[in-house]
């Protein structure tokens, strides 16, 4: 039962890197959604990377708990960290090569900013899951 969940997890995971390149990558021009206006003083594409990476961290420590604790026993979390951070550089650098889209280091700040909070959450989750539940997800 908990390795279905485990799957589950990877499945869900997958999918969830998947449209995070494709929403880095897609051209939003003929949609009408128009990302260029302002949220509380923040340009809503910022807060848009935001919650798009915000997801990460706890997705991939659902999907990949194990892989980081053998990899990286001393600092699985910040190895978690670090990949996102590298998924996010690297989103941004895609989007170079986007004739339609804009690589800007505000993005991949608001990208980082996302996993850094997620990363924390993921902290928080952490803790729970070990002491509430130890080992059964």
């Amino acid at each position: 039962m908990i390795k279905s969940f485990v799957q589950l997890f990877r499945y869900l995971f997958a999918i969830y890197i998947a449209l995070v390149l494709f929403f880095c990558l897609y051209t939003f021009s003929n949609t009408g959604i128009n990302l260029s206006e302002y949220i509380f003083g923040i340009r809503a594409d910022r807060i848009a990377h935001f919650i798009m990476f915000f997801p990460y961290p706890v997705s991939a420590w659902l999907a990949l708990k194990e892989n980081f604790r053998k990899s990286f026993p001393k600092y699985p979390v910040l190895m978690l960290m670090l990949t996102g951070a590298a998924l996010a550089l690297t989103a941004e650098v895609l989007q170079k090569f986007n004739p339609a889209r804009e690589s800007d280091i505000y993005d991949l700040a608001a990208n980082v900013a996302g996993i850094v909070a997620g990363t924390l959450l993921t902290l928080l989750f952490r803790k729970i899951i070990d002491n509430v539940w130890p080992d059964r997800l």
